[in-house]
């Protein structure tokens, strides 16, 4: 009897990631590792798109800018080169770098652990069941990473992506700030000397100034992203396989790059209205906030519709989708032919 008692017991927890899935979960330097890659990548490719959509998105946030014909991008970059020269696409690098260097490499190790996670313990209604995870998993070259719930992908992507969002607003106020023609490079010459000074002029809540924005286009945009990117993968492979590719290849690197051009345009265009409010809240200087009595998400809500009309919302939207879609497929391929390689 407690022979059977043990077994049973046994045979009733949860198996390791290992064998539900049939990969082995990398180590966690190798995953901040390859994150960091990644995410140095794409900062300096993609810097100069980063810094014309917030010249495009804060156009008009002054007051004496509310009679000026919209910006077009291509003034954005005349005014750029002009004032700065050529490397001037390149002013707010550094911040960029400092933020999302660490920052993709948190959220990249962030969801993956969570994601074994779900699919280890068999999370209801976040985890798939053992028998999709094997019919999905079958195949050499099938993706390492763990596989959830369309659900799960949801939930786990827009909870790792806000949470490391509020660790990194201080830094990414003061690359919008960098970005931004309102202030000058003499104002803020260093990140450190930027976040002094905007701790003087609104003390802690300026440093998470726009993360209420930032949340609000976060949460969703990641957990699209994610449930989108998964789907497209699993239809790409269906699809290579028609071509004589091996079944299940949602680990090719054709498959993962086109899944993250999909996800990635996909999920930009439903998130960018908060974008645009995100960019308005960090770089409308603080007394120009201050003088309405509603709180900041709405008071930028209602300026914009003021000052822009409805169009106001699409600010940028070319900008974001390309440097998004790039983003995903330089980011997502790095990350998971990087995790294929040391799992190996």
């Amino acid at each position: 009897m407690p022979a059977t008692m043990t077994a049973s017991s046994a045979g009733a927890q949860p198996p390791a990631p290992a064998a539900r899935s049939g990969t082995r979960q990398a180590p966690a330097w190798k995953t901040l590792t390859v994150g960091a890659a990644s995410g140095l990548t794409s900062c300096v490719l993609l810097q100069p798109i980063d810094l014309l959509k917030t010249r495009l998105q804060q156009e008009r946030a002054m007051p004496a800018q509310a009679g000026r014909e919209r910006m077009r991008l291509l003034d954005a970059v005349r005014t750029v080169v002009r004032d700065d020269g050529w490397h001037g696409l390149w002013r707010g690098t550094v911040p960029t770098i400092a933020r999302n260097v660490p920052g993709v490499a948190a959220y990249f190790y962030t969801v993956n652990e969570l994601r074994w996670f779900v699919a280890s313990w068999q999370v209801p209604w976040l985890s798939l069941h053992v028998g999709q995870l094997r019919e999905r998993e079958a195949g050499a070259h099938a993706s390492p990473l763990a596989r959830l719930s369309t659900a799960g992908n949801l939930v786990t992507g827009a909870v790792a992506r806000v949470g490391i969002g509020l660790l990194l607003n201080p830094v990414t106020i003061v690359k919008a700030r960098f970005e931004s023609s309102h202030y000058s490079r003499e104002a803020y010459p260093t990140i450190a000397s930027a976040l002094r000074e905007i701790y003087r002029e609104d003390g802690v809540r300026g440093l998470f100034r726009g993360f209420s924005a930032t949340a609000v286009r976060d949460a969703p945009y990641s957990g699209l992203y994610l449930a989108i990117y998964e789907q497209s993968k699993v239809a790409c492979s269906r699809m290579l396989a028609h071509y004589g590719a091996p079944p299940n290849s949602t680990g090719d690197w054709r498959v993962v790059s086109t899944s993250g051009l999909v996800a990635g345009t996909l999920a930009t265009v439903l998130t960018h209205p908060f974008d645009i409010i995100k960019t308005r809240m960090q770089t409308t200087p603080p007394q120009l906030l201050a003088a309405s009595e509603t709180p900041a998400f709405w008071a930028t809500m209602q300026h914009i519709l003021r000052t822009d009309g409805l169009r106001g919302y699409a600010d940028g939207l070319v900008l974001r989708c390309t440097r998004k879609a790039a983003s995903s497929v330089i980011g997502w391929t790095i990350f998971e032919l990087g995790n294929q390689w040391v799992s190996a």
